[in-house]
């Protein structure tokens, strides 16, 4: 306490004294404490500097006339490979990145069905060269197989009509939500309602005229039946593709729980579709077996084993549509699905990128169509040099511009397939009347704020500097720099999400 007493005496008679040792202390703590700040501040990783490209100014001369397009990065050996059929994927055998040989396997959907269906057919073939041998097939034969098959196709049919499409499409005493209170677009349900109430209507006919069908039922009556059948079979057919366009709109605005219980449709559906098929191919051949039949007095057995043989083929060629194999030999570079999802007819599956360079594919206006050729010269992503391969005739009558195709002719670092890049193109002519000394920028090189605008450069300690700029008219995507540059400066392309003083590194 007495120490303490002395203190507070000292410092009450040196007040100057005790005033300026404590200015001291704070001021020294104060730095101090900024330092172990900046201390405490870690470098920032080349990983966190933004990149930017940069672009000659000379290149924008008034004399220069350029046409800026944007576009997509391509492989010029590119393949995108996609469904034929809507079934879920079983397997896949490689991943994005893998290198894969032409005719290597890289998914498999699932074809259990088929290869069902395809079994039976082979045995069916077999059987028909046992009877041949034997001498054994005969019309009344070919018949019997027809009417079997007739039977087959109508619970075929009707399972997946009353049953497995019943279930979740317009079944109105299930506590589940349906599928028709979940589709958006009101002609779409319409014409479901329609081919439901259609499909529902074939059945009690169908069943009646198959019912009346024997053994020594005429050829006129078993022709007949036969035509109904692919009749009836096609109904069913147009109404489950409906219903697949029904579950794609569904998707759109479903909830994560019903997108659950959407899935599970799409797999009925993507099965019920597959039988069908299989079923329709069924009777077609029938058909044509028992027709060739008749007609071939000399063979009859001959036909026979024709109508199975094609049989055969078709569900091979089915079955090929489930092994999707690489055309090319390259790297696998998507593959949106997996395991388990149901692929659509025209989905994409994966997508192949060969070894035989890139190239872009951009849209230029109909107005600027007229002001290239073949041949030109192109700079992409602002130092990527190229040339124009192709032009389209005509313009799109949806986006109204022209597809061109870029061959990039020179080096291509870090250029990405399926990169979003602006390619500018030289014409061959100008069509813009600009004064001399007038440099003509893409408006996405140009940082317009109220009061001001100007352009990006690069200083020597890679940090973004400004230079103020006076604008002239702006020309389609371009507007005029009429003050503020020269031709030895090369600026930042593009301005987004740039500030001035930020650490930059130079893309090459």
């Amino acid at each position: 306490m007495i120490g303490f007493m002395s203190i507070f005496t000292y410092i009450k008679h040196h007040a100057v004294v005790s005033t300026t040792l404590a200015i001291v202390v704070v001021v020294i703590m104060i730095v101090a404490g900024r330092m172990a700040t900046r201390n405490a501040i870690p470098e920032r990783s080349n990983s966190s500097i933004k990149k930017v490209i940069l672009a000659n100014i000379k290149d924008f001369r008034s004399d220069s006339s350029i046409i800026a397009a944007d576009g997509v990065v391509e492989s010029i050996s590119q393949a995108d490979l996609k469904s034929q059929i809507s079934a879920p994927v079983l397997a896949i055998h490689s991943s994005i990145g893998d290198f894969v040989n032409r005719g290597q396997v890289i998914v498999e959907l699932q074809n259990a069905d088929i290869r069902a269906q395809l079994d039976q057919a082979r045995a069916s073939l077999s059987l028909a060269l046992g009877q041949f041998d034997t001498g054994t097939v005969s019309v009344d034969s070919a018949k019997k197989s027809a009417i079997d098959k007739i039977r087959d196709s109508y619970q075929k049919a009707d399972d997946a009509v009353n049953i497995q499409i019943a279930q979740f499409l317009f079944n109105r005493n299930s506590d589940t939500s349906q599928l028709a209170s979940l589709i958006t677009d009101s002609k779409l349900y319409n014409s479901i309602s329609i081919q439901w109430t259609t499909a529902g209507s074939i059945f009690a006919d169908w069943k009646s005229k198959i019912d009346s069908l024997s053994d020594n039922s005429t050829d006129v009556e078993v022709d007949a039946v036969l035509v109904l059948s692919q009749k009836n079979l096609a109904i069913v057919s147009t109404l489950l593709d409906s219903v697949s366009m029904g579950l794609a709109d569904a998707t759109k605005s479903a909830t994560a729980e019903s997108l659950i219980t959407i899935g599970t449709w799409k797999q009925v559906v993507g099965a019920v579709r597959n039988s069908i098929s299989a079923t329709t191919v069924s009777i077609t051949s029938a058909e044509t077996v028992l027709a060739n039949t008749r007609v071939s007095h000399t063979s009859p057995g001959q036909a026979q084993i024709s109508g199975a043989q094609a049989g055969v083929k078709n569900l091979e060629a089915q079955l090929a549509k489930t092994i999707i194999t690489a055309p090319i030999s390259g790297k696998i570079a998507s593959m949106p699905l997996r395991v388990g999802e149901l692929a659509s007819p025209g989905q994409l599956i994966a997508t192949i990128v060969g070894a035989g360079g890139l190239q872009v594919k951009a849209y230029v206006s109909g107005e600027d169509l007229s002001r290239i050729e073949k041949g030109a010269e192109v700079t992409v992503r602002g130092n990527i040099k190229g040339t124009i391969l192709s032009i389209s005739p005509s313009v799109n009558q949806v986006n109204k511009k022209a597809e061109i195709k870029i061959s990039i002719t020179g080096n291509t670092p870090g250029l990405i397939v399926g990169e979003s890049v602006q390619a500018l193109i030289k014409t061959k002519k100008s069509s813009l009347e600009i004064s001399e000394g007038v440099y003509l920028l893409p408006m996405q090189n140009v940082k317009i704020v109220p009061g001001e605008a100007y352009v990006f450069i690069v200083s020597a300690d890679s940090k973004i500097e400004k230079i103020p700029v006076t604008l002239g008219e702006v020309r389609g995507d371009f507007i005029e720099i009429k003050s503020g540059l020269n031709d030895d400066l090369q600026i930042v392309s593009p301005v987004y999400e740039i500030e001035e003083g930020e650490l930059v590194q130079v893309q090459s």
